[in-house]
């Protein structure tokens, strides 16, 4: 197996050794402190990336002007993966890994929740003071002890989902109209730092069991526990900014299996296998055929893919989309203005383009302006 990624990579983030504006097709990764048949999942920030193995280690590669590759260091960039020491996740396997612009995330195995990066806006869950930019995973206990499921990051927010499906947001992420009725929104203090707490008016109707963010923006996937909901996965929550729509919530047809969201536009695939999407779409990043310049598209849009083709997995950057099938195919869409879609140009793509790789895509993932694929096949370079 071999690692491909392509994009921007000012800051190395595409991890080969040196720093570059763009890179418009797949650059094989030659060097990197991982084996790729035992890479489990690839998270892009801002300017950096995170790779976790199967053995529950962290690599850790491209910007890092505020700690966000947790390697203890003050260099502005590593161009080259480097893996984050065992002992500062206290020598226990990491189960869960993610990136925001400039912070970064992690939940072990005993599902402890680590995070290191920027705090200047408190999104660590903590005082600023003396905290400004965290440099290596730091530890945050929750209220009650209570066990961390999943985590996620806007530009300027952190949001934690608890295993009782409780929520605390960290950091600001303005709620700009009234929240959903089925939410109760609190705020509270952890350790100096103002925190939003989210909970279901009532859980014994609606759990919320995963959760996604976007730049100032976030999406709640819940199971439907009432009567008529049949422990249904249907309905969607969202809160925070809707300028162009991306906080639209809806309750789709078919169950929603996976959510991806960009910096202003979603993705969600449903159990039919349809892909909806909506939001933003001047880049072309809904994927859909054509460019909104001037208006957004409020309603879930189906994505213009091959129905012969079905999806294993969607990945969002700030303003493109990348699409990886059962089959091992991999295809891009939107803003590629760092040559971010992987095709040899640099326009704006507002259909799903197959990316050109040596071989059947095993994973994938993406990051603000950047792409990477792990291929089943060597290369034949």
């Amino acid at each position: 197996m071999e690692v491909y990624a392509w994009g921007a990579n000012s800051h190395g983030q595409l991890g080969l050794g040196f720093e570059s504006e763009l890179c418009m097709t797949p650059q094989r990764v030659a060097r990197c402190s991982f084996s790729a048949p035992l890479v489990r999942c690839i998270r892009g920030g801002g300017g950096h990336v995170l790779i976790l193995d199967s053995n529950g280690r962290v690599h850790a590669c491209g910007w890092n002007n505020r700690g966000q590759l947790g390697l203890d260091s003050t260099e502005e960039c590593h161009n080259e993966f480097k893996m984050i020491p065992t002992e500062y996740f206290g020598e226990v396997p990491v189960d869960i890994i993610s990136c925001g612009w400039d912070i970064s995330g992690a939940i072990t195995l005993t599902k402890r929740l680590y995070v290191w990066g920027s705090n200047a806006f408190q999104q660590l869950g903590i005082c600023q003071r003396g905290f400004m930019a965290v440099r290596r995973p730091m530890p945050v206990k929750l209220p009650r002890e209570e066990l961390v499921h999943r985590i996620s990051f806007g530009l300027r927010h952190c949001a934690v989902l608890t295993q009782d499906n409780k929520i605390y947001v960290f950091g600001r992420l303005r709620i700009m109209d009234p929240p959903p009725i089925e939410l109760d929104i609190t705020a509270t203090c952890l350790h100096r730092c103002n925190t939003m707490k989210i909970q279901a008016h009532n859980p014994n109707e609606l759990k919320i069991v995963s959760l996604s963010s976007g730049q100032n923006h976030m999406l709640l996937k819940c199971v439907d526990l009432s009567e008529a909901g049949k422990g249904s996965t249907k309905r969607i929550l969202t809160l925070g900014d809707n300028k162009f729509g991306q906080s639209n919530a809806f309750q789709f047809e078919e169950d929603v299996r996976q959510l991806a969201v960009g910096w202003t536009h979603n993705a969600a695939v449903l159990r039919n296998n349809e892909i909806l999407l909506w939001g933003r779409n001047c880049y072309g990043q809904l994927g859909i055929g054509s460019f909104s310049d001037q208006q957004a598209i409020p309603s879930p849009m189906r994505l213009k893919f091959s129905e012969d083709s079905h999806p294993a997995r969607i990945h969002m950057g700030a303003e493109h989309g990348l699409l990886r099938t059962t089959t091992g195919e991999v295809y891009t869409w939107g803003w590629n203005e760092h040559g971010n879609c992987g095709n040899n140009s640099t326009e704006n793509l507002c259909t799903p383009t197959l990316v050109e790789l040596p071989g059947a895509a095993k994973l994938a993932g993406a990051g603000a302006g950047f792409c990477y694929a792990i291929t089943e096949t060597d290369s034949v370079n």
